[in-house]
């Protein structure tokens, strides 16, 4: 296949197109919401948000949180046609899991079918990711971000015009993966040739360290996106389609919050590894303290600005009446602001090499996550939801963050 020549590295070129990448992906969710939203009504717009939610969560499973450990891969252990079949085995699990999740859960047929769809998107991005991935890896943060903004932007536009034209969802989602799909052998593959062709091999010795290494770090995010949407499950059970979309209005803006975070997270990974391994410990708390400040901001402004303008903006964008919900919606954004910072710690857990410690915080929270929605949703409807959200994230943030403190002094 042809190989695209590469650019100059360039350090400035890596920041502004991965945050150009990541403020598109954070966006993304929001946009086809308001598609949704704009050209359906409530009870679809609801069948949307929890099936986009839960291909999220099967996207965890997809690329099993290797990203991280492919790019801090300093030593060079693992290839890069071993992570290509780590991730093959990895998608061919989660669509085992996703059959066996559908089952348990009982959706109903119409949510079921968009899901798969949805789903099989994932499984595409899930793909790409693995090429921006070693493009990362090899100094081309600039490509991988270019990439990621390119391949949403391309796939939100072919949803909009399918969704637009037909006005079925079904057939909208049936277009997201087919735009990305082409976007990876029009883009990513061409320019990942020229360091490494897909080749997938099979060592069963490399495969068992990487999904030993990637395991603490994967269950910790599969459970983060099980904790997110552990409210919406309620809510299916208990309240009705319109309540999904409204809660689906509502927390929009905090999932935002914490994909913001995370284009200034990434392009500090490589700084926090070299820095811990050298036993720079100054320069790492250094860089985890001003990560920690950039999240307190971003939650302060989010948190101001919702109060201000959040439910009229939302209004406008949904075409949808949130006046009652003022209050779920500012829960929902203090909760924001504990993820992203749990997302930092765990982060921060994975370049020291001390992911499986997170386990600890997520197995307390998700107790709580299996039991208490329900109850509370049952009891106080969306306000419920919304409480029991950020009881959960600020749980794990606490216990996380304790963790992190006390690694620190132990690794000094």
């Amino acid at each position: 296949m042809y190989t695209y020549k590469l650019p100059q590295q360039s350090s400035r070129k890596n920041f502004l197109f991965n945050m150009i990448g990541s403020l598109t992906n954070a966006i993304v969710s929001l946009t086809l919401m308001i598609v949704v939203s704009y050209f359906t009504d409530k009870s679809t717009a609801g069948v949307f948000s929890i099936a986009f939610s839960t291909a999220q969560m099967m996207y965890t499973i997809c690329v099993f949180e290797m990203r991280n450990i492919q790019v801090t891969d300093a030593k060079r252990e693992f290839s890069f046609r071993h992570i290509s079949m780590f991730r093959l085995l990895t998608i061919a699990a989660m669509w085992i899991f996703f059959v066996v999740f559908a089952i348990i859960r009982g959706f109903d047929k119409e949510t079921v079918l968009v899901m798969i769809v949805i789903t099989l998107y994932m499984t595409v991005g899930a793909m790409s990711d693995l090429f921006q991935g070693n493009l990362h890896r090899n100094g081309y943060l600039s490509i991988a971000g270019r990439s990621l903004a390119c391949q949403v932007a391309l796939m939100a536009i072919s949803f909009t015009v399918t969704l637009i034209i037909t006005r079925e969802l079904l057939y909208a989602a049936i277009a997201m993966p087919i735009a990305v799909t082409i976007w990876i052998f029009v883009h990513d593959i061409p320019f990942n040739n020229n360091f490494d062709k897909f080749r997938p091999k099979f060592e069963l010795n490399a495969i068992s360290k990487m999904f030993l290494c990637a395991l603490p770090l994967f269950l910790s995010s599969f459970l983060h996106q099980y904790i997110f949407n552990s409210p919406k499950y309620a809510i299916e059970g208990v309240l009705s389609k319109a309540d999904q979309a409204n809660y689906g209005y509502l927390v929009m803006p905090v999932f935002a919050i914490n994909l913001l975070s995370i284009f200034v997270f990434r392009p500090q990974l490589i700084t926090l590894s070299e820095d811990w391994a050298n036993g720079n410990f100054k320069g790492f708390k250094k860089t985890a303290t001003k990560l920690y400040v950039w999240v307190a901001l971003v939650s302060a402004l989010a948190l101001g600005g919702g109060y201000l303008l959040g439910i009229p903006v939302l209004e406008l964008l949904y075409n949808a009446d949130l006046s009652n919900e003022k209050m779920v919606f500012m829960v929902l954004l203090l909760s924001g602001g504990f993820s992203a910072a749990s997302t930092l710690t765990l982060t921060l857990f994975t370049t020291m090499r001390k992911q499986g410690l997170c386990l600890i915080a997520y197995g307390a929270t998700i107790v709580f996550a299996l039991i208490m929605p329900d109850i509370m949703t049952s009891a106080w409807g969306l306000m419920g939801a919304a409480f029991s959200y950020l009881c959960e994230m600020a749980m794990l943030f606490v216990i996380m963050f304790v963790m992190f403190l006390i690694s620190i002094k132990r690794g000094k």
